[in-house]
Order: structure tokens, then sequence, then C-alpha cells
């Protein structure tokens, strides 16, 4: 009689531990992997996590962009990758402008106070201070 009240114990926690992560929104799955919350723009309507594998995607209702120091971010309506702590890999969906070339985003680490947003051939470090709130998107659009 005590195994049953203690599997019913644990399945009841079980379940309720199981609620609240589905309640998480993505910016706070992001500071749980080690991510600012503003790494996304505000607007995120909806996301997929696989927490075995780190697949993710994240979801807004347009395609937006904004400025954070002379650099122009661009997300698409569907952003995906695998996300493990500290780290944003195989990534789709972001771009950065450098001078007048959009690169695509393919990963993001966290390095101490910077995160390295890696384009493949290259890299450009940025404050992690500079995505400590999500930005508002300075243009938008439905695709």
């Amino acid at each position: 009689m005590a195994s049953i009240r203690i599997l019913s114990i644990l399945l009841s926690l079980s379940l309720t531990y199981a609620l609240t992560q589905d309640t998480l929104s993505a910016y706070e799955i992001l500071e749980q992997y080690g991510f600012p919350p503003g790494i996304l723009p505000k607007g995120i309507t909806g996301y997929t996590l696989n927490r075995e594998t780190g697949q993710f995607a994240a979801y807004l209702e347009g395609t937006c962009s904004f400025a954070i120091k002379s650099y122009t971010l661009k997300y698409k309506s569907t952003i995906t990758g695998v996300i493990s702590n500290g780290k944003l890999a195989m990534l789709k969906g972001v771009s950065i402008k450098v001078v007048l070339l959009w690169l695509n985003i393919v990963e993001v680490v966290v390095d101490g106070d910077d995160l390295e947003f890696s384009v493949g051939v290259t890299s450009a470090n940025l404050g992690v201070r500079n995505f400590r709130e999500s930005p508002q998107w300075s243009s938008f659009s439905l695709t």
C-alpha cells in the first residue's frame, strides 16, 4: 500500500513538473540555457522544444528586423536550431546585415559577457548587455 502511495506522489510531482514546463515562455527557456531573453525579439507567438535533442522552433507572425550597434538583425517568421547550455547551433531563420550583405547566422555562443554570432566563415561579438530585454522590431512584414 505504501508503494502505491509513493508511486502516486511521484506521478503527481512529474505531472506538475511537466505542466509547469509547458507554461514557460520562449524567453524563459532561453534563460534556462544561459542566454539573455533579448536574443529573441518581442512578439514570439509560440515555440516547440525537444529537451532530449535540443531541437527547437520559435514562431513570429512575420519577418522582423532591428538594429543593435552597427548591425541589423533580421528574423524570419520561423526560427529553428539546436539549443544546449550556452550554445545555439544549426540556426536557420536569423540573419545579420554586414555592410551591404545579409549573412545567415548559423551559431550563437555565450562567451563570458559576450555573445559570439557566427556566420560560418567569421563571427562578431556583441555584449550580452545588449540583449537583456527583447527588442521591439523596427520593421515588420507578414510572410
